[in-house]
């Protein structure tokens, strides 16, 4: 991968065989681009022509929005992104389906109303970040961190959460159907009024959640932690209990 950086300067950094000549933005010591972090990132499969026919003259835009482009060109050309930098950035509704984007850095970030969908986000770090109403049903999260995030009414949908740590994330009304929670971390997560319909707890801790209101038709549990819950019918916790999984009483 072939990658135009820009650092804290504002001034381009060659890395790989393209400069940043190449890809349209003119000589890379004299790029002038508002203060910046990011990476613009290309394979192969994507020609600095490419680029520069999609992307304006960098000082006719903001960081934002260039980097925004940048990913839409990204998710066209299927290009790998794993352990990308995106702290602190507005990716909200963006198209980041499909994507390669294990290890990826989202801390911070606004992934509201975002497509990730069957995206592959292995030990992706959301930390902070928000994630209402987005997409992820189908895509591989596990490891990924998602502590303390906001993952209100967002689709989740066969999605593989194994390893996964969610303590005290917000998952009020979200589809979770057939979700695989197997040895992940839900402690004091909110999953109120949540579909959990189909999805799988094994071995996974989730003390002190409050699941009220929420949906367990044809739900598997095994071994699992459930000590302080709420929210929980007596029969959903029978059922839990005649699966080896623990409550307070």
């Amino acid at each position: 991968m072939n990658i135009v950086e820009c650092g804290d300067q504002g001034r381009a950094k060659r890395t790989g065989d393209h400069a940043a000549d190449k890809a349209g933005f003119g000589k890379a010591d004299e790029m002038n681009m508002l203060d910046t972090r990011h990476v613009i990132l290309f394979n192969h499969s994507t020609s600095a022509e490419l680029f520069s026919a999609e992307l304006p003259i960098p000082q006719q835009r903001s960081q934002s929005d260039l980097l925004r482009s940048a990913l839409e060109l990204a998710h066209n050309a299927k290009t790998n992104l794993t352990g990308v930098d995106l702290i602190e950035q507005d990716l909200s509704n963006l198209d980041l389906s499909n994507l390669k984007m294990n290890k990826a850095q989202f801390s911070t970030s606004d992934l509201s109303g975002a497509k990730l969908m069957k995206g592959r986000l292995k030990e992706a770090n959301f930390g902070g970040a928000c994630l209402a109403g987005a997409d992820l049903s189908g895509a591989d999260l596990r490891h990924a961190r998602l502590a303390g995030v906001d993952l209100q009414g967002a689709n989740l949908e066969g999605a593989d959460l194994r390893r996964a740590d969610l303590d005290g994330a917000d998952l009020r009304g979200a589809v979770l159907r057939r979700v695989k929670f197997e040895k992940a971390s839900l402690r004091n997560a909110n999953v109120e009024g949540a579909d959990l319909s189909g999805a799988i707890f094994t071995y996974c801790v989730a003390n002190g959640s409050n699941f009220t209101n929420a949906l367990f038709d044809g739900i598997e549990f095994y071994m699992s932690d459930f000590k302080q819950v709420t929210g929980m019918s007596d029969e959903v916790r029978g059922h839990a209990l005649r699966r080896g999984c623990g409550f307070d009483d």
